[in-house]
């Protein structure tokens, strides 16, 4: 997934390192089930430093939600203000709708793996098995 971090309501910048807020961007996967689509997320960095937040990832043929947890690894301020910035951390799914109702993460947590050249815009690779439960016919 490629995430950038929306400006809060009423500002056309986001602080450096931001400590609350939203990300948007497309997200994919290789396998036939999800393919392309958008992720949201908000998240806050609390007095700990790490980032924790929820996310929703958009498909075509239906949403998958859940929670993430990110440590920092490594940063480095330049001289423009902004911060290079890595993450390794944990996320799960805990549900979906349309064709993936009841999805699941097939162990509780995956994990999430983030770097920014500038902490406004995040590049990041999930590792999660999941189960999709098949569709209930007939009631």
């Amino acid at each position: 997934m490629s995430l950038s971090t929306a400006p809060p309501p009423g500002s056309n910048s986001v602080d450096q390192p931001p400590a609350q807020g939203k990300q948007y961007g497309p997200v994919g996967c290789p396998t036939k089930s999800f393919g392309s689509g958008v992720e949201t997320d908000s998240f806050t960095v609390p007095d700990s430093g790490d980032t924790v937040g929820s996310y929703v990832q958009y498909f075509h043929g239906g949403t998958v939600k859940g929670t993430f947890h990110l440590v920092p690894q490594e940063g480095t301020t330049s001289d423009t203000g902004f911060t290079s910035e890595t993450w390794t951390g944990t996320l799960t799914v805990s549900g979906g709708t349309a064709i993936y109702k009841g999805i699941f993460g097939k162990k509780s947590t995956g994990v999430l793996n983030c770097t920014s050249p500038d902490t406004v815009h995040l590049s990041c690779t999930e590792k999660i098995k999941v189960v999709v439960p098949p569709p209930k016919v007939g009631g």
